[in-house]
C-alpha cells in the first residue's frame, strides 16, 4: 500500500510517500520539507509529482493529513489536496491535529512537558500532556507553563517568553513521525477532513478543551 502524508500546519510544509507491506510494516519511501512562504497552491501538488517519481497520483492507497490548527493559507490548501486525492482515488483518508502529531514525536516525560503552537502573535496554544489544550496569552506564558520542557512550532520571539522551561527541537522528520502514528495508533478513516485554523486568542487563559474530536 502506498501512502501520501501531508503537513501543512506548522511553519515548514512537509510531504511524504511511505509503503505498508503484507505484514503491515510501513517504509518511508521518500519525503521532503521547506519552510512555509504561504505558496502552497502553486508548490505543494508539483512536489508531491516529484516525490511520486515514476509512480501517478493514481497510485496513492491512503492518504494522511495534519489538519491543524495551523495557518488559513496553507493549511487550506494542505487539507484540500488531501481530501481531492483521496476522493478521486476512493482510498482510506485519515488524520490527526497538531498536538497529537507532537506528542507522537516525542520520547520523553509527558507529565513534565508541554506543547506550544502558534496561535498568533499575542498567543499560543498550550497543550499539556496530550489532555485539554488552552489559549495563553503570551505575557502569562511563563508563569502559566509550570514544566520543564516545551516543544512545538511557535516563532522565535515567542520562545523567549518560555521562562525557566526549556525549548526542546524534535529531530525527527516527518516521514518518521508519520511512520510512528500509523504503525501505533488506530486512526478512523475519514470521509472529509475539516481543517482546524489558528485562532488569535481573544482571552487571556481558557480551560477548556479545544481539539478532542
Amino acid at each position: 500500500m502506498i501512502i501520501l502524508a501531508i503537513n501543512t500546519a506548522s511553519s515548514k510544509t512537509a510531504i511524504a510517500l511511505l509503503q505498508k507491506d503484507s505484514d503491515g510494516e510501513i517504509s518511508i519511501l521518500g519525503e521532503k520539507s521547506w519552510q512555509s512562504a504561504n505558496d502552497e497552491a502553486e508548490k505543494l501538488m508539483p512536489e508531491i509529482d516529484a516525490l511520486l517519481a515514476d509512480r501517478s497520483f493514481s497510485d496513492i492507497e491512503e492518504v494522511f493529513v495534519v489538519r491543524g490548527p495551523g495557518s488559513f493559507t496553507g493549511l487550506r490548501v494542505g487539507v484540500t489536496v488531501a481530501n481531492t486525492l483521496a476522493y478521486l482515488n476512493d482510498c482510506p483518508l485519515k488524520a490527526i491535529d497538531t498536538f497529537g502529531y507532537c506528542w507522537s514525536a516525542y520520547d520523553g516525560d509527558r507529565d513534565d512537558a508541554a506543547v506550544l503552537i502558534f496561535a498568533g502573535s499575542k498567543g499560543v496554544y498550550l497543550n499539556r500532556s496530550g489532555e485539554n489544550t488552552e489559549i495563553v496569552n503570551i505575557d502569562e506564558l511563563a508563569e502559566t507553563l509550570k514544566v520543564k520542557k516545551v516543544f512545538g512550532d511557535i516563532r522565535e520571539d515567542q520562545k523567549e517568553k518560555i521562562g525557566d522551561s526549556e525549548f526542546i527541537d524534535i529531530e525527527k522528520t516527518f516521514g518518521e513521525v508519520t511512520s510512528h502514528i500509523l504503525s501505533s495508533k488506530e486512526l478512523k478513516n475519514q470521509k472529509m477532513v475539516t481543517p482546524l485554523y489558528v485562532k488569535a486568542p481573544s482571552i487571556s487563559k481558557s480551560k477548556k478543551s479545544l481539539f478532542n474530536k
